[in-house]
């Protein structure tokens, strides 16, 4: 903890904690008699106003008008952050959808992402920001090909952090066992390697066919395709998805459009996004302020945590809203997102083990 902040007596920090929480449940200014009735009962008004009057000389308070209560600054937040990361509390009430959605097993990483912005929005009521990282490292476990009545194939690539899923375009002149043995076939020259590996050294392994696996070259080169189109769509945009960039105009900081189409207008440009996402975070934390390095958003906070396979970071999730955000509903959404996406590929491994077994 920064040293100025070792510095705050114990009331002072208390007082401080509970103002902060006041105003982001209320978004009303700070007052003595709030905080009196909130917390220090036993303390006058005139003392809590000296106390309010020395945390806003200090930074962490200020006030908007002469004649009106106070507000936290970027650095009350902050304080307000690091004194309540160390035990975020599990809102199971609000996480109940996320929970449902990893319980359906959805894996597909391409439908995943969409679906995660989505769910954690509406669970915290702020735009939420999906960015693939590294998709294209992902390592092959396994490949499987499955013809469909409809004159197409579904391709399903098993890796290290979930399914890769597309549809193919099939002929029905191959006999349904040619792709059972084509997915064998590409499971064992590409288990281990990587997406991208793949889609670079599918052509090259073609060449080199022999005349008994020829048959194949037309399901590999189709599988490429498929694969490639797959690979733009997911990293369109820069692979980043927004969902519920309108719920901004439901907090009183962004009620004018105006004002919220310039955070708006951010979170479609994926420049910028990718500058707020440019280092990695496996823990849950928050760029507040002046922290954040794009200057549209000094005036907001983010909550962000990545997923991460062996230390590699596959998506980072961020939460962006006003610097009043309840930070430790939106924390504890982050924290559970992770730890869901960790339990599926625990159990995953699990499966694997199983079936090694038998």
């Amino acid at each position: 903890m920064p040293e100025e902040e070792i510095k705050l007596s114990e009331r002072k920090q208390k007082i401080l904690l509970v103002a902060v929480e006041d105003y982001i449940q209320k978004a009303s200014p700070i007052t003595s008699s709030a905080i009196q009735h909130k917390y220090a009962k036993s303390l006058s008004t005139a003392t809590l106003r000296n106390e309010l009057n020395a945390l806003e000389a200090m930074g962490y308070l200020k006030q908007l008008h002469t004649s009106s209560g106070r507000v936290p600054t970027s650095k009350g937040y902050r304080f307000y952050v690091n004194s309540m990361m160390g035990d975020i509390p599990l809102d199971k009430k609000v996480l109940n959808e996320i929970h449902q959605m990893f319980e359906k097993r959805t894996v597909y990483l391409g439908e995943m992402v969409g679906e995660i912005a989505s769910v954690i929005s509406k669970a915290t009521n702020y735009p939420t920001v999906v960015m693939l990282k590294g998709f294209e490292k992902l390592v092959i476990k396994n490949v499987k090909i499955i013809p469909l009545l409809t004159g197409q194939a579904l391709i399903l690539i098993e890796t290290n952090s979930g399914i890769i899923s597309n549809s193919m375009e099939s002929d029905e002149k191959i006999p349904q066992q040619s792709y059972i043995d084509a997915s064998n076939l590409l499971t064992k020259t590409f288990c281990n390697s990587t997406v991208s590996d793949m889609i670079k050294n599918m052509p090259k392994y073609i060449e080199k066919m022999d005349s008994e696996v020829k048959e194949f070259s037309t399901i590999f080169t189709t599988v490429i395709k498929s694969l490639r189109t797959l690979t733009d769509n997911l990293t369109q945009k820069g692979g980043i998805t927004a969902r519920g960039e309108l719920k901004l105009l439901n907090t009183p900081e962004y009620s004018d459009p105006q004002k919220a189409k310039q955070i708006i207008n951010v979170l479609s440009n994926p420049n910028e996004i990718k500058e707020v996402f440019s280092e990695d975070s496996a823990e849950v934390s928050f760029q507040i302020g002046s922290e954040i390095p794009v200057e549209e958003l000094k005036d907001c906070s983010i909550a962000r945590a990545d997923y991460q396979v062996d230390g590699k970071s596959i998506a980072s999730i961020g939460i962006i809203g006003p610097q009043r955000m309840d930070y430790a509903k939106i924390a504890s959404a982050l924290k559970f997102v992770v730890g869901e996406f960790q339990n599926l590929k625990a159990l995953t491994h699990k499966e694997e083990k199983e079936g090694d077994k038998k």
